[in-house]
């Protein structure tokens, strides 16, 4: 069983919109970069993924704010993955300000692994093993929030993001041909 990477970035002036806090599309860019991050960290950056004929792409997006970054903030953002099945990848992530821990984004982000060509393909094996190191197997106490890692003895939550839920309106009626 693997754990969280981490990064820590400081919220810069640009990334600030009117209202005086990060703007909602830049958390998308932080989520993306510590991905790739935690990615380069376990041996698998993206040139090399592609050299050897794999892309891994996002296909879903779910992102949740809880409360808003200012400028100068420290942010931790951690990425783990929550499952790995065929071509597709569940990652769980989390922006919290650094100093207070204070929960500021959560987000959960389906990715496909694909051929160059753009077909899906099952994750081959050698990611697998390199994956598990960011594969962390969710438990009570992992679904509870517990983070014993937190500093200073604090706890920081792991959030388990619900799945989508299916619309319960009535399918559109097709006509016969």
């Amino acid at each position: 069983m693997g754990e969280p990477a981490r990064l820590s970035l400081k919220v810069r002036h640009y990334e600030v919109d009117l209202y005086g806090h990060v703007n909602h599309a830049n958390y998308v860019h932080y989520l993306e970069a510590a991905r790739v991050e935690a990615l380069e960290a376990v041996g698998l950056s993206l040139p090399e993924m592609r050299r050897q004929g794999y892309l891994i792409v996002a296909v879903e997006l779910a992102v949740k704010y809880h409360a808003p970054a200012h400028p100068g903030d420290i942010l931790e953002v951690l990425t783990h993955i929550r499952e790995i099945r065929g071509a597709r990848s569940v990652w769980v992530q989390e922006i919290r300000e650094a100093s207070s821990r204070r929960l500021a984004v959560t987000a959960e982000v389906t990715g496909a692994f694909m051929t160059e060509g753009g077909r899906p393909v099952r994750v081959p094996a050698a990611f697998v093993d390199k994956l598990s190191a960011l594969h962390v197997v969710e438990t009570p106490s992992t679904a509870s929030g517990v983070d014993p890692g937190g500093p200073r003895g604090t706890k920081s939550r792991t959030v388990s993001l619900p799945r989508r839920v299916e619309s319960s309106a009535p399918e559109p009626r097709r006509r016969a041909r």
